[in-house]
């Protein structure tokens, strides 16, 4: 699992961030925008095939106090914390000209999503909700064509999908995973306040305000990562 700290973009600032994705804007090809947190590491320790999806993104953006302490670990800068409900609202601003798609969460928060962001006068081509088979989400770029893709289907099921763009999609696209960033441009999920952030606690504010839902990614999520990062550290001692 080394080879996930390895593979973290380090930009140091936000606009390093959004330079790094300007260029992949530029490439003719999918590139692939993922993010790193304590939650994405813990899945990948036991899915190889998430694990594979976040080695072959183009980029891999740190997210949080959890892969902050993972690069620590392995003697590399931490950097800026990149997470998606900042960055993504920072590059659809930044290339406010490049057409784009929405795909993810469910009605009627993606419309509201993309009402939003039509309102301020983005190009956003269209928008389906993410419960959809990967077929039908393949139609659905193919049809439109969009130069940017934000996806928001939580992990792993937008990083597998992803990388079959990949694979199998012939046109420049940048693709970014971003989880809930639709649910929180919806207002249906509330940021935590600044003081939260700033401590890296936004996590302990998101379980109080859904407990059940939040409950095993964080009070077990937690000192689970905890624990499989100190194991898998001792075996690459060991060899």
């Amino acid at each position: 699992m080394k080879s996930i700290a390895i593979k973290i973009n380090p930009a140091e600032t936000e606009s390093q961030a959004i330079t790094l994705i300007e260029k992949e804007i530029r490439k003719a090809k999918v590139s692939v925008i993922s993010f790193i947190n304590a939650h994405a590491y813990t899945m990948a320790n036991s899915d190889n095939n998430f694990k594979n999806c976040l080695l072959d993104a183009d980029l891999l953006f740190r997210d949080g106090i959890g892969a902050k302490i993972l690069l620590k670990k392995y003697g590399k800068p931490v950097g800026y914390n990149a997470n998606g409900t900042d960055l993504i609202p920072l590059i659809l601003d930044r290339f406010k000209g490049k057409s784009v798609c929405f795909i993810g969460t469910e009605s009627p928060y993606i419309e509201q999503a993309a009402s939003i962001y039509k309102s301020n006068g983005h190009n956003v081509k269209a928008f389906i909700d993410g419960f959809q088979s990967n077929e039908k989400m393949f139609e659905f770029v193919e049809a439109f064509q969009p130069e940017i893709l934000i996806l928001g289907m939580g992990m792993p099921k937008q990083e597998y999908f992803s990388a079959l763009l990949q694979r199998n999609y012939e046109k420049p696209l940048v693709v970014v995973n971003g989880g809930a960033i639709f649910d929180f441009i919806a207002n249906r999920f509330t940021r935590a306040p600044s003081i939260f952030r700033k401590l890296n606690l936004e996590w302990l504010y998101r379980l109080m305000n859904e407990p059940i839902r939040l409950f095993n990614r964080y009070a077990i999520g937690i000192p689970k990562f905890f624990w499989i990062l100190r194991k898998n550290m001792k075996q690459e001692r060991l060899g």
